[in-house]
């Protein structure tokens, strides 16, 4: 074949693959867009009634970003993990946050709580998954709106929510979540430096700041 007819051939498969949209929408390949993920705009709208109780939004795990893990220790005498804690943020709120150094009106964070099993792998002995446990979820709320309910304080809502009742807030106070972040008060109530995405490892040395 000569080049001539080869480009023309070319020219003419590349033109009917981008025309074509059975072609097109089959062979190339589908990506997650940002566009589907509600933005912080929306949080109160969407995962908070009227009274102030807050639901673990659907699909977090391929909406949100996953932001890291915390993993808590004493699951058995070889060293295992108890729990893994997975934490999920609103996309919009990720680059909020490094351009502003906090988090929007409506930023929602949900932590989410993995008992562990543990197994002696290739790797040594290793923890993982098990079974869900139930979630945490913050949603930050600048504007005061829920003073009538206990479960909004210090610029944040704060939900203890079961595993089988993923729309129902259980805690009816701050007292099973606030203490743990009352050592990140200093970083907008949130533990900023184990989420690398946020670039804000350098705010560890505020942990315990007062």
């Amino acid at each position: 074949m000569s080049v001539k007819n080869f480009k023309t051939v070319f020219t003419s498969i590349t033109l009917a693959f981008c025309l074509h949209p059975a072609l097109s929408s089959a062979s190339a390949p589908k990506t997650h867009s940002g566009s589907n993920a509600p933005s912080y705009s929306r949080t109160f709208e969407l995962y908070v009634d009227k009274d102030g109780n807050i639901k673990v939004p659907k699909d977090y795990r391929t909406t949100f970003i996953f932001l890291g893990s915390f993993a808590v220790p004493g699951g058995d005498s070889l060293g295992g993990l108890k729990q893994l804690h997975q934490v999920y943020v609103d996309r919009d709120s990720v680059e909020y946050y490094k351009s502003h150094g906090d988090f929007p009106d409506g930023a929602i964070l949900v932590k989410e709580l993995q008992e562990t099993t543990a197994a002696n792998l290739t790797t040594g002995h290793a923890s993982f998954w098990d079974q869900n446990a139930g979630w945490f979820v913050m949603i930050k709320d600048t504007k005061g709106r829920y003073q009538k309910s206990g479960i909004w304080t210090d610029g944040w809502g704060w939900a203890l929510i079961a595993q089988e009742a993923p729309t129902v807030t259980t805690n009816k106070d701050t007292s099973t979540c606030i203490s743990c972040h009352t050592p990140v008060k200093k970083t907008d109530w949130v533990h900023v430096w184990g989420y690398p995405l946020l670039e804000a490892h350098d705010k560890i040395s505020t942990l315990n700041a007062q």
